[in-house]
């Protein structure tokens, strides 16, 4: 089902000193319906921003997906002494060395992190949002010409994102740039589940986790990043149940509960790539990894190129001298890849 009509929008141009007059910024407020009465309490309002070229007509719609603890309008924020990612975007385009595009910056943010973009029992149904509301909603306020091709961009998180929402059955999107993608649950997750298991234990409640925020508590902690992420990941592959976080393994023994093991698998883009493969024909998806990625991310990275290399699915494969963070170089770079696509 498709919501644009019924959702309540405002469009507003947005002035920042570091967008120069050639281009317009614009914040997209949307009140969601299908984000409204998540388990968390976040507000179903929504600011995605739309940047584009007021001199170059758009050659594409690209959907910037933001990595965990990031988030589409946070990337407006000017850095001192160096340029933002969407400054390099700018930059770019008025070069020639990237697409003319319709940007648009998804905001995704929750209380706890992030969403990956999907839907969520805790956080709320963000995968709905962007697919039939969001999308639709852009079409109508910024009419295409058709054929244009749409594409997804994101690092870590906002990777995953983009392979999950190309391979969609009804996906209006055609190309994904995937760069260290979460992936491979089994080893870039799970080992963190069993380093953080004793503190996660006074966290099984998900109230006391929204208690702890709220009074600033789990923000003090020295390792606050590496339990949020896992408390946040738990949010997005297991069902809650009775107001408690079903971890995938017990916290006390660390034996594996395979009946959330098995639903977390089935959300690793690993096997939900595979399963989705028909639904990626004639599309195309530039993937890459860093070779020292903290996470360990370059095993899913090769395991997904080998399973789309099986299903004959349209691949752009790259192996960086990197790690995990400071991507936007890589981005910049795939934008000049997608500039000659």
């Amino acid at each position: 089902m498709l919501y644009p009509l019924a959702v309540k929008y405002s469009l507003y141009q947005v002035a920042l000193p570091t967008i120069p007059q050639d281009f317009v910024l614009f914040n997209l407020q949307m009140e969601s319906k299908v984000l409204a009465h998540n388990r968390i309490g976040d507000s179903p309002r929504k600011h995605h921003f739309v940047l584009q070229s007021r001199k170059k007509p758009p050659q594409m719609v690209i959907f910037h997906l933001s990595g965990y603890f990031g988030n589409g309008p946070q990337s407006f924020q000017a850095k001192t002494l160096e340029d933002t990612f969407v400054q390099q975007v700018i930059s770019h385009t008025q070069s020639n060395k990237a697409p003319s595009a319709l940007h648009v910056f998804v905001d995704a943010m929750t209380a706890w992190g992030g969403s990956q973009f999907i839907n969520s029992d805790l956080f709320g149904r963000y995968s709905d949002h962007i697919q039939n509301e969001l999308v639709p909603l852009i079409k109508s306020i910024f009419p295409m010409e058709k054929k244009k091709p749409w594409v997804l961009m994101g690092s870590s998180s906002g990777g995953y994102g983009a392979l999950h929402h190309l391979s969609l059955a009804k996906s209006l999107f055609t190309v994904a740039i995937a760069i260290s993608p979460d992936s491979d649950f089994a080893t870039s997750l799970l080992p963190e589940l069993y380093k953080q298991a004793p503190h996660l234990l006074q966290y099984e409640k998900i109230q006391n986790v929204k208690n702890s925020l709220q009074k600033k508590e789990l923000q003090k902690k020295k390792n606050f990043f590496e339990i949020i992420n896992a408390l946040a990941m738990t949010g997005c592959y297991s069902p809650t149940k009775s107001g408690k976080l079903m971890f995938p393994i017990d916290l006390q023994t660390a034996q594996l509960l395979h009946n959330i093991w098995k639903q977390w698998l089935q959300k690793d883009p690993i096997l939900f790539l595979s399963e989705r493969a028909k639904h990626l024909k004639k599309k195309t998806i530039y993937l890459e990894v860093g070779e020292y990625d903290e996470f360990g991310l370059y095993f899913g990275a090769r395991k997904i190129r080998d399973v789309l290399k099986r299903k004959k699915i349209k691949t752009v494969y790259r192996e960086f001298n990197g790690g995990h963070f400071a991507l936007n170089e890589r981005k910049i770079k795939a934008l000049e890849w997608l500039k000659k696509y």
